[in-house]
């Protein structure tokens, strides 16, 4: 869909208390670059993928902010800048797969907290994530192949989520990866506001 969701799926979406997130960029630097697609899933709907437009999409600009709803993402400091820097949102409460992949695993090669590797690893879920990653996603059509890998990075993140939750209770990690999800979107508004990180030294 382009531009907005409607309040129907806004509604459907909130079902269950969280939704996974994600984007699709033109580039890496929220500064330089744009937000072009915001994809999202919940066992209810299905992945729902937004095409960005000039227009503020309120109502998913209402479930990015809801605080009752956890928003699911992998590495979620990337996409939590893009959307602040696109739409002056932030969202939250956050729960990120990948710091909670880095927790358990702190040993582990920086390739092993992928998402790829992540979902393979954990739920035994192959993902292609060739070329089409680096395609335009500003595209008057998106390619089926683009659709179908925007959807991939969505459609398991609630099932890797809940692997990792229970891990993190296991290893007594739980608290830690709150806090740090926690101090996420803040990071990301001082990245976009352009306040200098207060922890740096």
């Amino acid at each position: 869909m382009t531009g907005d969701i409607s309040p129907e799926l806004a509604r459907a979406l909130r079902q269950g208390g969280r939704v996974a997130v994600d984007t699709e960029t033109t580039g890496l630097d929220f500064r330089m670059d744009t937000l072009e697609l915001c994809q999202l899933f919940n066992p209810l709907t299905g992945p729902v993928l937004v095409r960005r437009r000039e227009s503020r999409p309120l109502h998913l600009i209402g479930l990015l902010e809801d605080p009752l709803i956890t928003k699911v993402f992998h590495y979620a400091p990337f996409d939590l800048r893009f959307i602040e820097a696109t739409w002056g949102v932030q969202t939250g409460p956050v729960f990120c797969t990948k710091a909670a992949s880095k927790l358990l695993r702190p040993d582990a090669a920086p390739r092993e907290h992928s998402l790829a590797a992540q979902l393979l690893l954990t739920l035994g879920i192959t993902v292609d994530k060739g070329a089409v990653r680096v395609s335009d996603w500003s595209a008057p059509t998106l390619t089926p192949e683009q659709v179908a890998y925007a959807a991939a990075d969505v459609t398991a993140l609630l099932d890797l989520a809940d692997s990792h939750a229970h891990h993190l209770r296991q290893a007594g990690l739980d608290g830690i990866h709150r806090a740090i999800c926690a101090y996420m979107p803040v990071d990301a508004h001082l990245a976009v506001t352009g306040v200098p990180d207060p922890l740096a030294y």
